[in-house]
């Protein structure tokens, strides 16, 4: 059973995202967050195979959240608009997204935690 974290202020689409990453990995366990604070407790409790957020890519690495991931080698993405200013290395999913590219995504992020 895998464990993801999402961070989305939308609950909305934080739910779908869920959903999605359930139909493409069955039994996984989403987890849903509203802020990158709200992350903390829950990373002390558990390590996540992959954190997905809807956060500014370019600035994430500079945060306390982000330098974390890093240094615990958990593997994140980022949910985005589409656009192609995004950071070098950076593991995005367009929305709005669907079932095949979250799948993607997932694929991803597996690949850039080994």
């Amino acid at each position: 059973m895998k464990l993801y974290f999402v961070v989305e202020p939308e609950q909305v689409v934080a739910d779908d995202l869920a959903d999605a990453i359930r139909a493409v990995e069955p039994g996984a366990v989403v987890e849903t967050f509203r802020t990158a604070g709200e992350v903390w407790p829950a990373l002390l409790l558990a390590r996540p195979a992959a954190v997905i957020l809807s956060l500014d890519p370019h600035r994430f690495p500079d945060t306390p959240l982000g330098r974390e991931l890093v240094t615990e080698g958990i593997p994140h993405g980022f949910l985005c608009a589409w656009g192609s200013d995004w950071p070098e290395g950076a593991v995005l999913l367009a929305s709005p997204f669907s079932e095949a590219t979250v799948g993607t995504l997932l694929r991803a992020l597996a690949g850039s935690g080994e």
